[in-house]
């Protein structure tokens, strides 16, 4: 076969408009199929040149290919010692699929030994599922993060999962959907009941057609989940109005041409061709390989790497397929391997396509759920959506305000009637999650990346509260006599008029500086001290174009330095800063140092100051700087007066005595 990476001129399939991720599609699907018949065959790895292939994992390029997928079939599905009714064959596939993981299935067969309707009791087998929970082992699956079902009353999701399970027993939906007439009926009827969204829909009825209870063909209906979507739009640049289920349609009928086109050998699963849920699968898994093949294409989705670490597993895999399908067995060789996963170190900067990623390491442990990334997470929250796309972000949003509720009324709950630290933990753990959930869901209604939001919010928290380095000072290199003194010390001197009023006066190194300040107002409010703040400015920031114009450093070998940044618009600026910061701070009782000044006014200086060299501050640096000249103004107005020593290297602005 040609070379993954080897470009090949585009084809015309108007009314589609191809990008060149459109041949990677066709050339993944056909190197993808190919490492799994090698894996089969028991080859000595690598299977592939492909160094993102070698590098990550990819899901099977045929969905029943998957680990999951075929212990469903041969675990759960075709089992000769268990009931081979509809209602019973229903009843297991969804329950092993509501967790969706093997170890859960396990665990209640070792405790139930054969798992029928006739003994299921959903609140037994959740006492069975809380005892795995309690011995710290995860009953979910992290493939589907599903909120917990509305309507059944539980405290805990696994609960309320077993009884919409029963729910769907009793309202004898296994016979709805035996006697269903498409594949289509049969995701109608599943999504009709609480805690199913969509795509999960979807794949429950792919899940339920490899039993005996449906025989649909899978290219009839299909639904495109987030990945998909955003794989065509890496595939087409225009689709000419076709919807994302026509265009996997197009795609799924043009499988034949399109290998043939590009030179690919396309190894078939029993000479069954690709099935509108594989071609929805690629589209997914293309959008993952392009962000590191393609990286054109991100365009700043914040999607740009494949972020995921795995595990080796080298037990054999006996393949079975559906009956209806009538396809053999898959035989591998004895030493044949199950799916292998690795465990990718990256490194910092991407490089060359693949190449600045460190080769694959195999790694045997068991790959925890907290790997999951915000990218990851956002996507499956997606695919268990169960509201109506017509639904505002009004319905998520009230559901962040109910989990909140619910939160405040267990803790408030806690507080007067007591308990332990682990039901704490366990109980804020989930009620956490569901709020996670209905975050991410809000994200989805208004497109936006949960990873973006956390990183911008990282970034401002950081900004605002993180540590910040020494920076090069604003007046670096001009002449000694144009740069702040690196410290020095301002007296101020209170003094009361005959008639009443006050006044101050501010002394440096002996001389005076500047005019007789006043409060300039009808009440004593103390503002006569408020170059207190200018000081705090050019202590903590570096930056007073008002103290430098009194102490006589204006930077004049520069005129445009003087007339931008220490010239009189700059002075103004800085004044109305100080007018705003006091008015501000005199609202909230002059904010002590527990008090907050409010992310509104620090975004409101940093936009006054934007065009300014101090705009490189953050938010942090001018909260610290107002903070400490709140400290000397509140200091020198009790005491009348006092001597304020600034500390440029330190950063620091202080209160000091004839001892200092």
């Amino acid at each position: 076969m040609k070379p993954l990476r080897e470009k090949i001129e585009q084809p015309s399939i108007s009314p589609l408009v191809p990008t060149p991720a459109y041949d990677t599609y066709w050339k993944f699907a056909a190197e993808r199929q190919n490492i799994f018949f090698k894996r089969l065959k028991g080859a000595a790895a690598p299977w592939t040149d492909d160094e993102i292939l070698q590098s990550y994992r990819f899901t099977n390029t045929y969905r029943v290919s998957d680990r999951v997928s075929q212990y469903l079939i041969s675990n759960v599905i075709q089992r000769a010692d268990l009931p081979d009714t509809d209602f019973e064959v229903f009843f297991r596939i969804i329950l092993f699929k509501t967790f969706n993981k093997i170890d859960t299935w396990e665990a209640l067969e070792r405790h139930f030994s054969r798992i029928t309707t006739d003994i299921y009791c959903s609140e037994q087998f959740g006492e069975v599922l809380e005892l795995e929970r309690l011995a710290k082992r995860t009953i979910y699956s992290a493939a589907y993060i599903m909120p917990s079902p509305q309507g059944f009353g539980h405290k805990r999701k696994h609960l309320n999962h077993l009884a919409l399970i029963e729910k769907m027993l009793n309202d004898e939906l296994p016979s709805q959907i035996s006697s269903a007439s498409s594949l289509q009926e049969v995701y109608e009827l599943l999504l009709g009941f609480p805690g199913i969204g969509k795509f999960l829909a979807f794949q429950y009825a792919i899940d339920i057609n490899y039993s005996d209870i449906t025989d649909f063909s899978e290219m009839d209906f299909v639904v495109a989940g987030p990945g998909a979507i955003r794989g065509i739009k890496k595939c087409f640049s225009d689709t000419a109005g076709l919807n994302d289920c026509e265009v996997i349609k197009f795609v799924a009928q043009r499988q034949e041409i399109e290998f043939q086109r590009l030179g690919l050998k396309f190894t078939k699963i029993g000479n069954r061709p690709l099935q509108l849920v594989d071609c929805q699968n690629l589209f997914c898994e293309v959008d993952k390989y392009s962000r590191v093949f393609h990286p054109e294409f991100n365009l700043g989705s914040g999607r740009e790497r494949i972020k995921q670490k795995y595990k080796q597993d080298t037990s054999r895999i006996s393949y079975s397929f559906p009956t209806s399908w009538n396809i053999d067995s898959l035989e591998s060789e004895p030493d044949a391997q199950r799916e292998l996963e690795f465990d990718i170190r990256v490194l910092p900067e991407l490089g060359d396509g693949a190449k600045g990623y460190e080769k694959m390491r195999l790694n045997e442990r068991e790959v925890p759920a907290s790997d999951i990334t915000l990218d990851e997470y956002q996507d499956r929250v997606a695919a268990t959506d169960h509201f109506d796309d017509n639904d505002s972000v009004l319905i998520p949003l009230l559901g962040l305000a109910g989990e909140a509720g619910e939160l405040l009324s267990y803790y408030k709950g806690m507080l007067r009637d007591g308990g332990t630290q682990e039901t704490v933990k366990e109980r804020f753990s989930e009620e956490l999650g569901d709020l996670f959930w209905y975050l991410a869901h809000t994200c989805n209604k208004l497109n936006l990346s949960l990873a973006d939001i956390a990183s911008q919010n990282l970034s401002k928290t950081e900004n605002r509260w993180g540590h910040v380095e020494k920076r090069v000072p604003f007046d670096e290199g001009f002449p000694e006599t144009e740069r702040l003194p690196r410290r020095f010390v301002v007296d101020c001197h209170n003094i009361h008029a005959p008639d009443g009023s006050q006044s101050l006066k501010l002394y440096y190194q002996g001389k005076p500086l500047g005019d007789e300040l006043t409060d300039n107002s009808y009440e004593t409010d103390g503002y006569r001290f408020h170059d207190a703040f200018h000081f705090a400015f050019a202590a903590v920031l570096g930056w007073s174009p008002l103290s430098r114009s009194l102490l006589g450093t204006k930077r004049k070998s520069d005129p445009k330095v003087d007339e931008v940044e220490d010239g009189g618009r700059a002075i103004v600026t800085e004044e109305g800063v100080s007018a705003m910061v006091f008015a501000h701070c005199k609202e909230r009782n002059w904010v002590d140092q527990n008090g907050s000044l409010g992310s509104g006014l620090l975004r409101t200086i940093k936009s006054m100051t934007s065009h300014l060299e101090v705009s490189v501050c953050t938010m942090g640096e001018w909260e610290n700087a107002i903070r400490q000249g709140f400290d000397v103004w509140r200091s020198i107005r009790a005491q009348g007066g006092g001597s304020l020593k600034m500390d440029l290297d330190e950063r620091t602005i202080r209160v000091v005595g004839k001892q200092d």
